[in-house]
């Protein structure tokens, strides 16, 4: 299909069109022609990335971890979510509206009933366990 045939039948549609349904003549014919190339490409089934192009040459690495190291990844999740669920109620539940749901020290005081100093006392303290616990591994 050439320009040419594009723009015949762009033509050709555009008068068997209803006139009333036509708000813009101009953007009517240009989607019209848009149309007609992608059901053009479609029926051609062209290929737009061809290995000529010479890609493969660039040698693009996957950026993606493999699958040892989403393993990997979700073992030590599991693992620190279990060592946070064995800190102390308190300190846990400060410690979790804190790393987890990023609330600030004035809300999780708010929320809790406690005072600014005694959420800034428990992040550390929680912090400072799974530190140690983490260290304890190796």
């Amino acid at each position: 299909m050439t320009a040419d045939d594009i723009i015949q039948e762009c033509y050709a549609r555009f008068c068997s069109a209803p006139y009333q349904e036509i708000q813009n003549g101009r953007a009517y014919f240009f989607s019209c022609a848009r149309n007609l190339v992608f059901e053009h490409a479609r029926r051609a089934k062209i290929v737009y990335i061809d290995t000529s192009l010479g890609l493969e040459a660039h040698n693009v690495a996957d950026t993606q971890p493999n699958p040892e190291q989403n393993f990997s990844s979700r073992q030590r999740l599991d693992w620190l979510k279990e060592q946070m669920m064995t800190l102390p109620s308190p300190c846990k539940d400060v410690f979790i509206l804190r790393k987890i749901y990023n609330y600030s020290h004035a809300t999780i005081a708010q929320k809790l009933g406690l005072s600014l100093r005694a959420v800034e006392r428990h992040v550390s303290r929680g912090l400072q366990r799974l530190i140690e616990a983490g260290q304890s591994l190796e």
